[in-house]
């Protein structure tokens, strides 16, 4: 991987969480990871009609350098990646085989409309 292609500061962000006056778990906000530099490659796009409103869904790769601690857990905690006010999904995090780079497979928007 070339150095040069790595020329958008991301920051990768997970779900906190915290304890309301039940003692239950609730989403509090988002805490930051890291910031990395990255290369954002779009990928491709769609359109989708539900329930009479026309919504819109952008795919995009993102690859930056290989840490261990920017690994998502295998949960349904979400992570997400914010690129200046665009918010990407993670949907999939594939490292390399040589533990170089990692590459993310992500779709534009929030999950909790943030």
């Amino acid at each position: 991987m070339r150095i040069g292609k790595l020329r958008d500061l991301v920051t990768v962000e997970k779900p906190g969480t915290t304890l309301d006056a039940f003692g239950q778990v609730t989403a509090a906000s988002w805490t930051t990871v890291a910031t990395v530099w990255a290369n954002l490659m779009p990928v491709g796009g769609r359109e989708s009609v539900r329930a009479g409103a026309v919504g819109s869904t952008l795919s995009m790769t993102i690859m930056v350098r290989y840490q261990d601690d920017l690994m998502p857990p295998q949960t349904t905690d979400a992570w997400r990646i914010r690129a200046g006010s665009r918010l990407f999904n993670i949907i999939a995090a594939n490292p390399d085989y040589k533990k170089s780079h990692i590459i993310f497979d992500c779709s534009e928007g929030s999950l909790d409309g943030q």
